[in-house]
């Protein structure tokens, strides 16, 4: 069983960023070469962003609503006041899902979430890096920062077709290993089974 937000992920989500892929491909078809890849490509990359915070925040959220309504059973007025308390002022509310915001709005649970989701699975020793990088390079298509565009490609990371099926591949896999690792954490905090 997963959460609501990986489901979301896996078909929602999945499917609107596959859209993106799609109208990229349909563009680099019907033109040589050009701005216009790059342009579809900035949707394909802005999508995939707006898809994995719209993820975290759907995950948090399901995460505090399982710890309020686990940790003060028959008393609604305890389980906003929780439920309040887990959501309030999340940097993924106001900024970028990125290495730091992600971090600070889990760690609610009472957990490390970048050493957590490395015990978990080895590979995700290098994705909080991976996810500073593929922010940054949000930023820059979203801001039009040719300089900061130009920089990334010099350390191997550019606007193109490889760069974001290897980010999209570590999306995929980042979300489901943080499905399994925030349901371990309110599990054992308030010693009950796992919401998921």
């Amino acid at each position: 069983m997963t959460s609501t937000a990986l489901a979301d992920w896996n078909a929602k989500r999945a499917s609107s960023i596959a859209l993106a892929w799609q109208m990229h491909s349909t563009q680099a078809a019907s033109t040589p070469a050009g701005w216009q890849e790059d342009q579809a490509l900035a949707v394909v990359l802005q999508r995939m962003a707006t898809e994995f915070q719209g993820f975290c925040r759907a995950l948090h959220d399901e995460a505090s609503e399982f710890f309020a309504v686990t940790a003060a059973p028959g008393n609604p007025s305890l389980e906003s006041t929780l439920r309040q308390l887990l959501t309030a002022d999340r940097s993924i509310d106001r900024g970028n899902a990125q290495k730091k915001s992600v971090a600070q709005d889990f760690s609610r649970f009472g957990f490390i979430f970048w050493q957590a989701m490395q015990r978990a699975d080895g590979r995700a020793g290098p994705w909080s890096e991976d996810l500073a990088i593929f922010n940054e390079m949000r930023n820059a298509v979203a801001h039009d920062d040719t300089a900061k565009l130009r920089n990334l490609a010099t350390k191997g990371y550019a606007l193109d077709v490889p760069t974001l099926k290897n980010w999209h591949s570590m999306l995929d896999d980042m979300v489901t290993l943080m499905d399994d690792v925030v349901s371990l954490s309110p599990s054992a905090l308030l010693g009950v089974p796992r919401p998921w």
